[in-house]
């Protein structure tokens, strides 16, 4: 049974983590959007893809560093009950740190249970919306990314396409040449103005609007003229070959089955990784974040920055070299989690975290 003083510290854990984790979601927002933007206007995304490439980053950004919200949200609050001399009280009231590793626990036990969830079903989701959507960028950078004032061959039959200029927001092509030879008969399309067809799927289809198109055979005085206001014709063609299927995409089933493959065991391992440094983060917050009463809150925020990034880089880093073979399969990124351990243990010793379980008399609390 949870005492009152545990369901109050873990009230203000949950309260703090969503603060931290709003403040990071806009930050994240900015970057993916400043990224996006910078595709944008280089004619790699349509700009309609916009919201929706903004969104699902942001998505997957969050997940990725819910892990840090977790930790600066046990560190602010512990720093807080710190400076108030609270959790002096709670100690002399009788709590020990068992009780409060019971209250970090009851909120990093299902965050670290949902980061899985998150990890092995909507993360991958939101990887494959994200390759389709670079997919279809693919296809309509043929129609809006082409280099204006240049000569290009289409996929589809014999066809040179050519543009002047583009549009001022980029999404339309402006004085438009096509030659196409087709079954012994030259066609030769010009036109005022040209858009991707936006109902053609993942085939490249253009209309183009206010031009004439010549039909005829080479040496033959013999063509045809048709004068259009709107024409839609076939530039390009998808390539099932070349769709994206990255290994972040893969579902757990699949990485399952190739496990002994390295980009998929380093897949597999780091969406297992994450949740559990949700884990190993609330088990050294509470030594790491021990500071005298009256000590400003973010007095050891650089601190457990520091630890972060040490950790992060340890996670990120091993997971690149388990991808590369450098790194046997067996060992995985277990690993990782040794050092965070290990210092936890330094920090526990220190402050006498452990000694009830050697010496059944002693204190079993809180040390200021």
């Amino acid at each position: 049974m949870l005492g009152r003083a545990e369901r109050f510290i873990a009230r203000e854990l949950v309260v703090t983590q969503a603060a931290v984790t709003v403040v990071l979601l806009l930050v994240i927002i900015g970057g993916v959007l400043a990224r996006v933007l910078r595709d944008v206007a280089v004619g790699r995304i349509p700009v309609d893809f916009l919201p929706w490439m903004v969104g699902l980053g942001a998505i997957k950004g969050i997940v990725l560093l819910w892990p840090v919200a977790l930790f600066l949200a046990f560190m602010l609050v512990l720093g807080r009950l710190q400076r108030d001399s609270e959790l002096v009280a709670l100690q002399a009231g009788g709590m020990s740190f068992t009780a409060l590793y019971r209250a970090l626990f009851l909120v990093a036990g299902p965050a670290a249970l949902l980061l899985f969830l998150l990890m092995t079903l909507l993360v991958p989701r939101i990887e494959g919306h994200v390759d389709h959507l670079r997919d279809l960028a693919e296809q309509r950078s043929e129609l809006v990314g082409i280099t204006p004032g240049r000569f290009q061959h289409s996929r589809v039959g014999d066809l040179v396409f050519f543009a002047e200029r583009m549009s001022a927001d980029r999404q339309a092509l402006l004085e438009v040449f096509i030659y196409r030879e087709q079954e012994g008969e030259a066609q030769v399309i010009v036109a005022e103005r040209a858009i991707p067809d936006p109902g053609a799927g993942d085939s490249g289809f253009l209309i183009l609007e206010n031009g004439h198109r010549h039909v005829g055979v080479p040496g033959s005085a013999e063509f045809q003229m048709l004068e259009f206001e709107r024409l839609r014709i076939q530039i390009t063609e998808p390539d099932p070959a070349a769709a994206r299927h990255s290994v972040e995409a893969m579902s757990m089933a699949e990485l399952w089955a190739d496990r002994d493959q390295a980009r998929e065991r380093a897949e597999l391992e780091w969406r297992f990784a994450l949740p559990v440094s949700v884990l190993v983060l609330a088990l050294i917050a509470l030594p790491l974040g021990q500071v005298p009463p009256r000590t400003s809150r973010y007095a050891r925020i650089p601190a457990a920055i520091g630890v972060y990034v040490v950790y992060a880089n340890l996670l990120i880093v091993g997971q690149g070299q388990l991808a590369d073979g450098n790194i046997p399969l067996a060992l995985g990124l277990w690993w990782t989690h040794l050092p965070i351990l290990a210092l936890w243990l330094v920090l526990a010793w220190r402050h006498r975290f452990l000694r009830p379980f050697w010496r059944r008399g002693g204190a079993d609390g809180v040390t200021a």
